[in-house]
């Protein structure tokens, strides 16, 4: 009987594996592989992720960049409309004494407190550069459009051209208007007048054209940062010398 009994579990073993279908299972090699695949798929699919929220950001930026531009142009624009207005105060100037008659260069008027200043680069009133001292200009005047001469008062002045240290503050009852100033250490965009009243345009602020030393040197809003020499003197120095005024 027990002989019997195992051949039955033999034959029964057999009939079970017979009914299954062993083309349904998948190898553990393959199984293996669908697992490494998929587990590419995810990764390829955070990666997209990631790309797409990056695309989000540059859009982002793109937008805000487009909205400063906007803005920009605006400022440049209302700058271009206040034009007459702004070269108003900036005028074409000489200076001399009983040897030297200067090069022509520029004068602007800049309101400080309650009074009115004229400023220019120091060199333009004593030129001492190169070997060459022209000493002190005892006259110096401005006009615009061709207009009457207007004499100015020397208040003080350096023309420390190497040092950069190079400025002149002077005064006239006659000069009632002027620009305003900005110390905030804005962008310096724009050299303001020449010889023929010019707006010059200028990213590089040191390539200055024959007599524009002098110009007001301003920002995208109209207002003065410091002084085209040739260099570039900040308007802390010059608001720094008419605090030091007697």
């Amino acid at each position: 009987m027990k002989k019997i009994f195992i051949i039955l579990v033999i034959i029964s073993i057999f009939c079970l594996v017979g009914c299954l279908d062993i083309s349904q299972y998948v190898p553990i090699d393959e199984y293996y592989n669908k697992l490494v695949e998929l587990d590419e798929a995810n990764s390829e699919t955070e990666s997209k992720s990631l790309e797409i929220l990056g695309l989000k950001e540059e859009v982002n930026t793109l937008e805000n960049d487009l909205e400063l531009s906007n803005e920009e142009i605006e400022k440049y624009n209302n700058l271009i409309g206040n034009l007459n207005d702004l070269l108003s105060n900036v005028y074409y100037g000489y200076a001399e004494n009983s040897n030297y008659i200067s090069e022509g260069f520029n004068v602007f008027s800049m309101k400080y407190g309650d009074k009115i200043f004229l400023i220019t680069a120091g060199h333009c009133i004593h030129y001492n550069f190169e070997g060459l001292d022209t000493g002190l200009y005892n006259t110096i005047r401005i006009r615009q459009n061709k207009g009457d001469w207007i004499y100015l008062k020397l208040l003080t002045y350096e023309n420390d051209f190497v040092g950069n240290r190079d400025y002149a503050i002077l005064y006239s009852d006659k000069i009632i208007s002027g620009l305003d100033f900005d110390i905030n250490n804005s962008y310096p965009e724009y050299i303001l007048g020449n010889e023929d009243s010019n707006i010059i345009k200028q990213f590089d602020i040191y390539n200055l054209l024959e007599g524009e030393s002098g110009s007001p040197v301003i920002n995208i809003d109209g207002e003065i940062m410091g002084i085209s020499t040739g260099n570039f003197v900040d308007i802390d120095l010059i608001i720094e010398a008419i605090d030091n005024l007697k």
